[in-house]
């Protein structure tokens, strides 16, 4: 499976990503309110984590990541923030009690899952009842940038494999030219 190459860091912030894929304009199309839990899955540098601190002002943000380095960025990124908190992630098992998240939030990660159904039974796990899952990932199709095709998930398959998992598709999500948004309710 295609991992992330931290030699790469320049990808997960940059102005065509800041054009393309404004963090808090981007985060305000899943409708998340300024209350609860987001738990940003394989947050990176906090890209999304720290925009999603600022939204949700009554309430937490987590950033979880499979990789030390990476976390230590977006820590310092997030300065004092107060709301927000890094840990440090397996990639089937998430450092956060049962039933404790709001608002899962994954982008560019289904793609890189071997076992996308352990991840999402994982994610399952971590959510209230009547929780979200947003995912953004990059369309199935050759483009000049992101992962080669093969080695994409379609939206119709992500859809599928979360549905079978009983959670409620709710609606896609505009994100841009080259990635599909989606929103799922347990």
């Amino acid at each position: 499976m295609h991992k992330f190459d931290i030699k790469k860091l320049e990808k997960l912030d940059n102005l065509k990503r800041r054009e393309s894929m404004p963090p808090e304009e981007t985060l305000k199309k899943f409708k998340i309110g300024d209350k609860g839990t987001l738990i940003d899955i394989g947050c990176g540098i906090g890209y999304f984590t720290i925009p999603a601190s600022k939204i949700i002002t009554n309430g937490n943000v987590i950033g979880v990541d499979i990789m030390t380095e990476i976390l230590d960025i977006a820590r310092e990124k997030a300065g004092d923030i107060s709301n927000i908190e890094f840990k440090k992630s397996e990639e089937y098992s998430f450092p956060v009690e049962d039933s404790s998240i709001d608002y899962v939030f994954v982008c560019n990660v289904v793609h890189e899952i071997e076992d996308k159904v352990r991840f999402f039974t994982e994610a399952k796990r971590v959510l209230k009842d009547k929780g979200y899952v947003y995912i953004i990932d990059w369309d199935k199709r050759d483009m000049k940038d992101g992962p080669p095709a093969n080695e994409r998930i379609s939206k119709e398959e992500v859809r599928n494999l979360v549905e079978t998992l009983d959670f409620t598709f709710l609606e896609e999500v505009n994100i841009n030219t080259e990635h599909y948004g989606l929103k799922f309710k347990i």
